[in-house]
């Protein structure tokens, strides 16, 4: 395994386009022989080929966004061939699926015996990224990284809105780090910077972890709280659940004339409760969408569910980890003006994806030795009721409220409180902040499953 030293930190040749590193970082790469360095190649080109296998018979656009997909795949076969260490290899797989400029296709290296943890989770808000969680006992929190700071840099790279997703990326699947610097501000205006330490877990205990989380998440979707006699709010955690958790949260929404549904952090789920949820706000058949697969269009409709619609005054909340599901719900309660949408630009990631496992072996016949990696590859495009995409551009709320870092420190939720004031309801920041609808995103949390039936 390679070792490498965060001053400089690695040279983000996803985000500059080359996969050189930086001057003057300090490497100890894998000694490898030189039936090694073959091997590593032969497996290097045998995933290659069968990732552009995947795109030409999945791939969404059948033009693959302009790309002239066989002299880009020989160019990467060629780095390839120059290449001796499994991460160099990597790193020029990945590379290729990066131009495509497509954040849902992405190629995912074999698995390493652990799994990195930097002890905390951050989050664009605006234009700005802040801690949105700290881990007790991490490093991290020794080091004095608390809720509600603002990363300035990581290492020497400002996270922004376009490129947070590929850091997070590189610093999860691609290139786990040993250490991260960190330049952070304080909602008081103090700087620092220092370097976190990370924690690698097994990745059974990781899996662990996970199944737990999606779990709790399927069997405790949603929680619906009274602001007053006339007003509720209900957070819907999760699109990927049964229609009778919706069918229950609708049941105790339908006490209140006026309702605040919160699909903040909400990564999306199942297209049929997607359309089954917009069935629950309308009176009458919603063209929601366009599926679009290699030129073909299918449209995607919510029918009415009459016995348990909701008539009364919508606001709907979202913020920058609100995708997929949760940004077409939200988009086509604000194009058909059923209600307003309060919060943070969405996540722009509508497009249906497959993940897909591959194996590839290396060895003698008999004696080889079998990894597992994968690649998501996006299958279908989404095009909505007004003839536009929502991919790289997200749901524009027609109020833009955020969080400060004060409000994230103190668990307050001025978000709550502005779509309440909308409504005519009186409540302060702090006490909505007790309805506890403000989750805490677990680290490197896994999106949800993609497929043919999802967002």
């Amino acid at each position: 395994m390679k070792r490498i030293a965060v001053l400089p930190f690695l040279s983000f040749f996803l985000l500059i386009g080359t996969v050189q590193l930086s001057p003057g970082q300090l490497i100890v790469s894998e000694t490898a022989s030189k039936s090694n360095v073959k091997l590593n190649r032969e497996r290097g080109i045998n995933m290659l080929n069968e990732i552009k296998d995947v795109l030409k018979e999945r791939y969404y656009d059948k033009n693959f966004r302009g790309i002239d997909l066989d002299s880009r795949f020989k160019a990467a076969e060629e780095r390839i061939n120059a290449m001796e260490a499994n991460w160099q290899i990597f790193r020029a797989i990945a590379q290729v699926l990066i131009e495509f400029d497509d954040s849902h296709t992405l190629f995912y290296p074999p698995n390493r015996a652990n799994r990195v943890e930097y002890g905390f989770t951050m989050q664009m808000i605006g234009a700005n990224c802040f801690v949105t969680d700290v881990k007790k006992g991490s490093d991290a929190e020794a080091k004095g990284l608390k809720i509600g700071d603002r990363i300035v840099a990581i290492g020497d790279y400002i996270p922004t809105r376009e490129n947070l997703w590929k850091l997070n990326y590189i610093l999860y699947a691609l290139d786990p780090q040993e250490s991260i610097k960190l330049s952070v501000e304080s909602p008081d205006k103090t700087s620092r910077a220092f370097l976190v330490t990370a924690k690698f877990k097994s990745i059974d205990e990781r899996r662990k972890e996970t199944e737990k989380r999606k779990s709790d998440k399927r069997e405790n979707p949603y929680k619906c709280v009274a602001i007053n006699a006339d007003a509720g709010a209900c957070r819907l955690e999760t699109f990927s659940v049964d229609k009778k958790y919706i069918d229950k949260m609708m049941s105790e929404a339908s006490k209140y004339k006026k309702l605040i549904l919160d699909l903040r952090g909400n990564g999306g789920g199942y297209v049929k409760i997607e359309e089954y949820l917009v069935g629950h706000f309308f009176d009458r058949e919603i063209k929601i969408a366009d599926f679009v697969i290699r030129g073909k269009s299918k449209p995607r409709v919510a029918k009415v569910q009459d016995d348990r619609a909701f008539k009364g005054e919508l606001i709907v909340l979202i913020d920058s980890d609100s995708a997929s599901a949760s940004e077409v719900f939200s988009r086509v309660i604000q194009l058909e003006k059923r209600g307003k949408i309060v919060g943070d630009v969405s996540a722009g990631a509508v497009m249906t994806s497959n993940f897909i496992t591959m194996t590839n072996s290396r060895g003698v016949p008999g004696y080889e030795t079998v990894s597992f990696f994968g690649m998501n590859v996006t299958v279908a495009d989404l095009i909505m009721s007004d003839g536009k995409r929502l991919e790289k551009v997200g749901v524009i709320p027609d109020h833009p409220v955020g969080p400060t870092g004060y409000a994230l420190q103190n668990g307050a939720d001025p978000v709550m409180a502005f779509a309440a004031d909308l409504m005519g309801v009186k409540i302060s920041a702090a006490d909505a902040g007790k309805f506890k609808f403000i989750g805490k995103k677990a680290e490197d949390d896994d999106k949800e499953d993609d497929g043919e039936t999802e967002n």
